[in-house]
């Protein structure tokens, strides 16, 4: 049966009704001594309340999807079978080659970067937030070097920081490079939820906050002016997952002088928030990855990631593809198996910062 099936949920429906009656009908009529039956009563209390959490994490994974089946639930699948595969290649850009791991780049260090965070108030959005840094290990050496830039985002609810544990983003990195596959980038992780409580999707909204110029304007400015970067566009890229993905793709779109770059992994290319535009279509509309992505008029590349066992995010993928604009190079990673769950991104990471190194030598 399917993890996320009708007779899977009802089942566990039923076994809830049966285990709490169980305990109420019998409460007084277990036998045996003292200690004997408080163990028992114990017992199938404890039953009854796991089968009630079971029941309502079962329902939630059928609404959201985080554990697609059984195997992603447990983790007995192979993520890396599937290639990255190019949408449109007639781009005014040079398309990316056929991606094969084939061509080993020059290895970097195998020692951890530094980290660290600042306090940043922005100037132009009035943002203040925390934002957090990757350094490379060899930053500093060479005075003269540029370093390109990433810029991940989490989800909603989610902290940057998740990149750093429950993603392993550094450990993965520092492996891809010592194989040959990625190099090293300096990378910013800005604080997404501005106000923490509050899924903006990184809107400007009218009165604030005004997050798309938080995140696409004053954190670029900021990180240009205070490290040893490179401001070309061609340097810069931006990714997320879930709603990060959706921003990643809205910043890029909205921002495409500073960011030529945009991985979306497992986001969506629509508002869902609309009370965010006080009733207006138009505002909702210019919020919209999937316009924004119509009315490009720089060179740039995106590369869309999910799993065909993510129905919201290959429909969403889909809309996406049918944009066409030449100045959107579009490439596809999408595994068959696995849910809505950092797990599966965790696993598609070495492939997408391989490909990122592609695109920003």
């Amino acid at each position: 049966m399917s993890l996320n099936g009708l007779p899977v949920f009802i089942f566990l429906i039923i076994l809830c009704i049966f285990a709490n009656a169980l305990l109420i009908l019998y409460w007084n009529k277990f036998r045996g001594k003292k200690l004997i039956k408080n163990s028992q009563r114990f017992g199938v209390l404890v039953v009854a309340q796991l089968l009630v959490v079971t029941t309502f994490f079962v329902g939630i994974n059928r609404s959201m999807v985080f554990f697609a089946s059984w195997n992603d639930l447990f983790g007995n699948y192979n993520a890396f079978k599937s290639p990255i595969t190019q949408i449109q290649a007639e781009a005014k850009i040079s398309p990316l080659d056929t991606y094969v791991r084939n061509t080993r780049l020059t290895p970097g260090f195998r020692t951890q970067g530094g980290q660290f965070s600042f306090v940043l108030k922005g100037s132009k959005s009035g943002v203040t937030a925390p934002v957090y840094v990757y350094l490379p290990p060899t930053y500093g050496a060479d005075p003269t070097k540029k370093w390109p830039v990433l810029v991940l985002l989490p989800g909603y609810p989610g902290v940057p920081t998740t990149w750093f544990h429950a993603m392993g983003l550094v450990q993965i990195l520092r492996h891809e490079i010592s194989t040959g596959y990625a190099h090293d980038f300096l990378i910013v992780l800005p604080t997404m939820s501005i106000p923490p409580k509050r899924d903006t999707e990184c809107t400007d909204i009218p009165g604030g906050p005004l997050v798309n110029t938080w995140l696409g304007v004053d954190v670029p400015n900021a990180v240009i002016a205070g490290l040893t970067v490179s401001s070309d566009r061609k340097d810069w890229a931006i990714a997320g997952y879930s709603t990060g993905g959706f921003c990643a793709a809205k910043v890029m779109l909205s921002h495409s002088s500073q960011f030529s770059v945009a991985v979306p992994i497992a986001g969506y290319f629509y508002p869902t928030q609309t009370h965010l535009f006080g009733g207006s279509t138009a505002l909702r509309d210019a919020n919209s990855p999937l316009l924004l992505a119509k009315a490009l008029q720089l060179p740039s590349h995106m590369l869309l990631v999910g799993t065909s066992q993510d129905p919201g995010v290959m429909s969403a993928i889909s809309s996406m593809e049918k944009i066409n604009n030449p100045n959107l190079v579009m490439d596809q990673l999408v595994d068959q198996h696995g849910g809505h769950s950092t797990k599966v991104w965790k696993s598609q990471l070495p492939r997408i910062l391989d490909w990122l190194s592609t695109q920003i030598p």
